[in-house]
């Protein structure tokens, strides 16, 4: 009998952009397998593009910081050509340059696009199976679910992250990167 897979999931370029909550979204799709994480390279591209324009960050450390999805999930690159000249995309989003996003979305097969962007089309996705949301909202629910198992998570990351931090740092900069419902109640149940 085998285990069921986990629901596949996007992370759009917004969340790439936030070291802490990708790498957090990446521990809970390696450790607790509650997601499994797909990406492209346009995907990439656009969120290393946005690093170096946005942060200022030099075209290599940009490169290392986009490199974690495929370090981690080297299975999950899914091609999206021809999803993008399937010329159904702009039903999807708002936005001509999110396109490959919901391309990636169809083309993998993904349960969610998690994105803090208010340009896609939900009603649109979902018809195709995809549910937009909120990594906050994401985030929230499987906390409800699996509390003790990301917490786990979220020791472990803080105590590797930038050399070893506290929890409260970790969450206070989870709550920066729009996750603060979640941060919110992680630190009810850390009293912290």
């Amino acid at each position: 009998m085998s285990r069921e897979q986990p629901p596949r999931a996007v992370l759009d370029s917004d969340i790439i952009f936030s070291r802490v909550l990708h790498e957090l979204m990446g521990r809970i799709a390696q450790r607790l397998r509650l997601i499994d994480l797909v990406w492209s390279a346009e995907l990439l591209d656009e969120a290393k593009l946005a690093l170096i324009e946005r942060k200022g960050l030099g075209d290599d450390v940009a490169r290392r910081w986009v490199d974690y999805l495929p370090r981690s999930f080297p299975a999950g690159r899914v091609d999206i050509a021809e999803a993008l000249a399937s010329g159904d995309l702009g039903s999807m989003t708002r936005d001509p340059g999110d396109h490959h996003v919901c391309a990636l979305a169809i083309a993998s097969g993904a349960d969610y696009l998690l994105t803090h962007d208010r340009g896609y089309l939900r009603d649109a996705l979902q018809i195709r199976g995809v549910a937009v949301t909120s990594p906050d909202l994401f985030l929230v629910d499987a906390f409800r679910e699996h509390a003790n198992a990301i917490i786990d998570v979220l020791e472990l990351q803080a105590s590797t992250w930038a050399g070893g931090r506290p929890i409260e740092e970790l969450l206070d900069a989870l709550d920066r990167a729009g996750a603060s419902e979640f941060a919110r109640v992680a630190r009810g149940l850390l009293d912290v």
